[in-house]
C-alpha cells in the first residue's frame, strides 16, 4: 500500500538510491518517493550513527540529508525527483541501511564521552583523535564545484511578506488593496501553509481560498515568490534589508529593500519527547498529511497518531481513509524498533504495534528572522516554545516589522488570517 490508488500518483520515473532502482513520480520530493517505496531509513546520526529518516518533510529538521548527483548534504524532502536521479546515503559505511559504524551506538548504551576517550595515554589519545577526524563530517566532498549564484543587485518593494500561509496571504492581500507593491515569499513550492493538509477543521479555510488569493495578488501586480526562502533580515543604514534564495539548479539570490516586513513564517516541527523518538518512521503530522494529499504517499500499514485534539483526529481520519490501520495515542514512553518503527511502548505493561508514528503538536514559532532585528519573544504555554510579542495590529515594537499567525503563538487558520489582515493594514500605514 505504498501510494493512494489514484492515477495522479502513479510512478512515472526511476531514481537510484545507493545503486538500487526506486520508482518515483517526477517532481515529488525524494523523501516522499522513498517513504512510498517503504524506505524510511536514509541517514545516520552524527555521533552514534543511529538510523535516521525524514521527520518534518518540510525542510527544517535536516534529518534527511543525502548526496544527490554528487552534491552532499542535500535535503531529500525539498529536492524533486526526475528520471535517472542518483542518490547516495552519506556519513555511513558502506550505506545508511547497512552501516557498520552503527556498532558505536550498540556498543555505548550509556553514552560516549569522546572528549576524554583515550586521554589516559598520549598514544591512545592520538589514535582516538586520528580515528575521530576520519569519522567527522557528513561524507565526501562534492564531485565538482557546486553552482554559485550571482551577486544580486538590490531591488525595492513597498512590503515583504514572509510566508504564504493563511496569515501571510491575508497580509499580502491587505497591502495589495492599499496599492502597495508586495513581494510574498515562501520556501515551499505551493502556497497555503497548513491548509495544504486538507484537514477541513472547523476553524480552517479551504485551500482554494489560498489559490484564489495567489491569482488575485498576481493580477494586482504583486509578486508571489514560491520556493524562495528568506535567509536573513538585517539593518543597513537604518533600513531593513532581506536576502532571499530561490530554488533551482543554480540558486538565485535576491537582495530586497522593503519598506515594511510582515513576518508570517509559521512554525517548525517539534520532535516527540519520548525515548528513541528519532527512529525512521516517526513523522511530523502536517508534513505527512501534505505528502498524502499532494503525492499520494502512504507511509506504511499501521499508524499511531501521537497527539490530541482536532488536528490529531483529522490526521487519523486522513490516514484511515488512505487504508492504514490507525490508533490514536495521547502519550507514549518509547518508540520500538531500530531501522524502522515497529511499535510504541505506551507504559510499563502495554505496547502498540505500528510501522508509522505521526506526531501532532503545535509547531515551534519560527521567530529567528524577527529576533535578528531585535523583536521580543516570550514563552508561550500554548505551543511550549517562544513566540513573538505583538499588539492587536501585529506591531512587534521594531519599526517597520510586523508579525502574524503561528509565529506569534498557537492558533487556527481563521484567526491567523484575521491577524494577518490586521498586520497588513497596519503595515501599509
Amino acid at each position: 500500500m505504498p501510494r493512494l490508488d489514484d492515477p495522479r500518483f502513479a510512478p512515472d520515473c526511476t531514481i537510484h538510491v545507493d545503486g538500487v532502482a526506486v520508482p518515483a513520480r517526477a517532481g515529488e520530493p525524494i523523501a516522499a518517493a522513498l517513504l512510498a517505496a517503504g524506505r524510511p531509513l536514509l541517514a545516520r546520526s552524527h555521533k552514534y550513527h543511529r538510523p535516521r529518516g525524514p521527520f518534518c518533510l518540510a525542510g527544517s529538521c535536516q534529518a534527511c540529508l543525502v548526496r544527490v548527483d554528487g552534491q552532499p548534504s542535500v535535503r531529500a524532502c525539498r529536492t524533486p525527483c526526475r528520471d535517472g536521479l542518483e542518490i547516495a546515503t552519506q556519513h555511513a559505511f558502506p550505506t545508511a541501511a547497512h552501516d557498520l559504524l552503527g556498532a558505536i551506538d550498540l556498543a555505548t548504551p550509556f553514552g560516549l564521552d569522546h572528549h576524554h576517550l583515550g586521554t589516559w595515554s598520549r598514544t591512545a589519545d592520538r589514535l582516538v583523535v586520528a580515528f575521530s577526524r576520519r569519522l567527522a563530517g557528513l561524507g565526501k566532498l562534492p564531485e565538482g564545484v557546486p553552482a554559485t549564484p550571482r551577486t544580486p543587485a538590490a531591488e525595492a518593494v513597498d512590503a515583504l511578506v514572509v510566508g504564504a500561509g493563511p496569515a501571510g496571504l491575508a497580509a499580502a492581500e491587505a497591502l495589495a488593496r492599499g496599492g502597495r507593491r508586495v513581494l510574498l515569499a515562501d520556501g515551499e513550492a505551493v502556497a497555503g501553509g497548513r491548509l495544504r493538509c486538507r484537514y477541513d477543521l472547523e476553524d480552517d479555510l479551504e485551500l482554494a481560498w489560498a489559490a484564489g488569493l495567489v491569482i488575485g495578488l498576481g493580477d494586482a501586480g504583486c509578486e508571489v515568490a514560491l520556493g524562495a526562502s528568506v535567509l536573513g533580515l538585517w539593518r543597513d543604514g537604518g533600513a531593513v534589508v532581506a536576502l532571499l534564495s530561490e530554488d533551482g539548479p543554480v540558486p538565485r539570490l535576491r537582495l530586497v529593500r522593503p519598506g515594511a516586513v510582515v513576518l508570517c513564517a509559521g512554525g517548525t516541527a517539534v520532535p516527540p519527547r519520548l525515548e528513541d523518538g528519532d527512529r525512521p518512521g516517526v513523522l511530523w503530522g502536517r508534513g505527512l498529511a501534505v505528502a498524502l494529499a499532494e503525492h499520494g504517499t502512504v507511509p506504511g500499514r499501521q499508524a499511531a497518531v501521537l497527539g490530541q485534539g482536532a488536528e490529531a483526529e483529522a490526521l487519523a481520519a486522513c490516514l484511515a481513509a488512505a487504508g492504514m490501520a490507525v490508533a490514536s495515542v495521547g502519550a507514549a514512553a518509547r518508540v520500538l524498533g531500530r531501522g524502522r518503527v515497529s511499535g510504541l511502548r505506551l507504559d510499563e505493561h502495554r505496547t502498540l504495534a505500528c510501522d508509522t508514528v505521526a506526531v501532532v503538536a503545535p509547531p515551534a514559532p519560527a521567530t529567528d528572522l524577527a529576533r535578528l532585528l531585535g523583536a521580543e519573544a516570550r514563552f508561550d504555554e500554548g505551543c511550549g516554545a517562544f513566540a513573538l510579542v505583538v499588539d492587536e495590529a501585529g506591531r512587534t515594537g521594531v519599526p517597520g516589522l510586523f508579525a502574524a499567525g503561528e509565529v506569534t503563538g498557537a492558533m487556527g487558520a481563521l484567526r491567523a488570517a484575521e491577524q494577518g489582515r490586521r498586520a497588513g493594514e497596519a503595515a501599509r500605514g
